[in-house]
């Protein structure tokens, strides 16, 4: 089954939820801790609710996974995944890199379209499967040059080993590492060509699928860190509310190499105990 959506309506909701963002952003924004490591605003909140209500109006009978909701099982075979606010520490402390990704699965559990809008750097992505991918309506395509010492290669902002990572060691030796807060922004820089690769041992499915279609769509690839697919998930959805999923977004000429350099053996042990 073929979805019924215009495209350019979902990019449309969006951008008004990444208004609602921006209204608040460098305000007195109201901070509660999930966890020490995390924090929710009541920005995030009040994107996801507007999210939720405007997407199941546009397609009724679809699920709905959000960061900050969780998840709601739907009837049509399609589920959006939103994270109404990439980058929520960046944007507490008023740093302004950081997007509202809004992606749809389809009923194998592959992302079929997305959305990363970037109010502040008023900037807007969108994809969908077989379409291309664009920004602000321009055509976009990841670069797949030769990398040079100079490449810039994002890392994760939050290190959750004992031990200093390879990856990000070797990054930072032979390339040029950035960790920018936000994995949305860097899947944004990878499709565009600016950042050669992302890599981050633990996001979650809300923060990838969006991004996903974006950089396939813009003739990258996504997998695991052992070079596997990460979609179609392979358990069942529930699984994923949760879970923490290794990330790794390229081109496909310079990607598969430099994913064996920064990970020569696989996923590291131990990163999913902490």
């Amino acid at each position: 089954m073929s979805h019924p959506l215009n495209l350019q309506d979902v990019v449309a909701i969006t951008k008004q939820a990444g208004q609602i963002l921006l209204e608040k952003f460098e305000q007195d924004i109201q901070i509660d801790l999930k966890t020490p490591d995390d924090v929710v605003t009541e920005a995030d909140l009040a994107a996801e609710k507007f999210l939720k209500e405007k997407l199941f109006d546009l397609f009724p009978g679809s699920g709905f996974h959000g960061e900050e909701s969780g998840q709601d099982l739907g009837t049509n075979g399609y589920t959006w995944v939103v994270d109404p606010l990439d980058g929520t520490h960046n944007y507490s402390e008023g740093i302004p890199l950081w997007g509202c990704s809004v992606g749809l699965l389809d009923s194998e559990m592959n992302p079929v379209l997305g959305v990363l809008d970037f109010p502040t750097q008023k900037r807007t992505q969108w994809a969908e499967i077989g379409g291309g991918a664009f920004l602000d309506g321009k055509p976009i395509h990841v670069s797949s040059d030769p990398l040079i010492p100079t490449s810039v290669i994002g890392v994760q902002s939050k290190i959750r080993l004992d031990e200093f990572p390879g990856h990000v060691e070797y990054a930072s030796r032979h390339h040029s590492a950035r960790s920018l807060g936000s994995i949305a922004y860097h899947a944004y820089l990878v499709s565009i060509g600016k950042m050669r690769a992302s890599a981050d041992m633990k996001v979650r499915l809300h923060d990838i699928v969006a991004a996903t279609i974006i950089i396939q769509e813009a003739g990258g690839f996504v997998s695991d860190l052992e070079g596997d697919p990460i979609f179609p998930l392979n358990n069942e959805f529930a699984d994923y509310v949760d879970a923490p999923v290794p990330f790794f977004a390229g081109d496909p000429v310079t990607g598969p190499s430099l994913l064996k350099a920064l990970f020569p053996n696989g996923t590291p042990v131990g990163i999913f105990e902490k």
